[in-house]
């Protein structure tokens, strides 16, 4: 096969990269960010084509403005973007393109009767938008919403495409609720480098005997659920715990994080090189987002051996199904996986009911992070991510 992945940024596209090139199907990866920098994943240079203006236009947006600027300015740095990758289309047998990049080539690819895999690694757009929305009214806060264009852009390409990619369950359900029709999602969830993350060979003691100590990793934003998370965390009121905040903060939360206690550290974007030796020092990973696709750090942390406790709204509830169904006797709030905990957004006192019990059951904590492993090592892997979406490709391909 002949693919080519058009994506006007990074997120998990030079992973499926990898494992197309790997198996002899990439055809080329269209993408704004530096040649030299696609290399690290063992792309060769000649399987990348960069169209690198927008990538240092969007680095001066987010300088001078921001967010808010960066959203105004969004229709125009995506459409400039779609509008080139077009061109370097030839070749190829099959299109995955990223949503709102992509019209260009989904039409290049109706027109030549070539199929096409849209990636949406988040809620549906309009799904996406109303839970923003309400959840910075609900903080009391303004959320500069999505570019009109933008939303009708994606729109068009949901209906342009041959299939939609999504990387979990929370996704299909806000497209079903959109009347998106089932049979062109394909859910695929996401990987993680089971090289680069993996459990530290002197595991921390339990919870009890040192003080749980939590952690998070990923943008300190309204879109994560820090509010919820913080709340949580002071409303466990566990002694002797801590929780380790990893990622850059938004402006829109810096009033909150000026206020919270000293249990609660905030130590900015780290490597990740850096992160394995946070996550292998911490008893669990808690996440509270109002609106994920799929969080990689919830792989990374699994990974790692620590048990989760996630929003419906993470993707995280795909990962912690995958080793079988709830437990029957728990809390109708609270969702028990062997390796974790799935709990509905804005139930701060659900996420602290489980911090509580992974400090007073120590027997739960130390079977949820032998499942944690055990799921890590048997389906989490970047190479079982890239076998489903070839099969699915084939699959396309004998449709035609």
């Amino acid at each position: 096969m002949k693919i080519t992945i058009v994506v006007g940024g990074r997120w998990h596209a030079f992973d499926l990269a990898q494992q197309l090139h790997s198996h002899g199907h990439l055809q080329r990866l269209i993408t704004n960010y530096p040649r030299w920098f696609v290399t690290r994943w063992g792309i060769p240079p000649e399987k990348v084509v960069s169209l690198p203006l927008t990538f240092w236009v969007v680095k001066a947006i987010y300088k001078i403005g921001g967010e808010a600027l960066m959203m105004r300015c969004q229709w125009w740095v995506h459409n400039w973007f779609a509008k080139r990758a077009v061109h370097y289309l030839e070749g190829s047998e099959l299109i995955h393109g990223w949503s709102q990049w992509s019209e260009p080539s989904l039409r290049w690819a109706q027109q030549n009767q070539i199929p096409t895999v849209l990636e949406r690694s988040s809620a549906h757009i309009l799904e996406q938008s109303r839970l923003l929305t309400e959840e910075h009214r609900r903080l009391g806060l303004h959320w500069p919403a999505t570019h009109p264009r933008i939303e009708a852009m994606e729109l068009r390409e949901y209906n342009l495409c041959t299939a939609i990619a999504v990387p979990s369950l929370f996704v299909e359900r806000s497209f079903i609720a959109r009347h998106q029709n089932s049979a062109v999602l394909f859910r695929n969830a996401l990987g993680v480098n089971l090289e680069k993350f993996k459990p530290s060979a002197l595991p921390p003691a339990a919870p009890k005997q040192m003080g749980l100590k939590a952690i998070y990793a990923g943008s300190l934003s309204v879109r994560k659920g820090i509010p919820d998370l913080i709340t949580a965390f002071q409303t466990a009121n566990l002694p002797d715990a801590s929780l380790t905040l990893l990622g850059g903060q938004s402006s829109e939360l810096e009033d909150l994080l000026k206020r919270k206690p000293p249990c609660i550290r905030q130590l900015g974007h780290r490597p990740q090189k850096e992160l394995v030796m946070h996550y292998q020092q911490a008893h669990c990973f808690v996440i509270a987002s109002i609106e994920e696709g799929m969080a990689m750090v919830q792989m990374q942390a699994l990974a790692c051996g620590l048990p989760l406790i996630c929003t419906t709204n993470t993707g995280g509830e795909d990962l912690l199904r995958i080793q079988g169904s709830q437990s029957k006797d728990n809390d109708q709030d609270i969702q028990q996986f062997p390796a974790g905990f799935v709990i509905p957004i804005h139930r701060p006192d659900a996420i602290a009911r489980c911090l509580q019990r992974l400090y007073n059951e120590p027997l739960l904590w130390e079977r949820m992070r032998e499942a944690a492993l055990e799921l890590a090592n048997s389906k989490l892997s970047w190479s079982d991510y890239g076998e489903r979406a070839i099969s699915h490709y084939k699959n396309l391909l004998q449709q035609r």
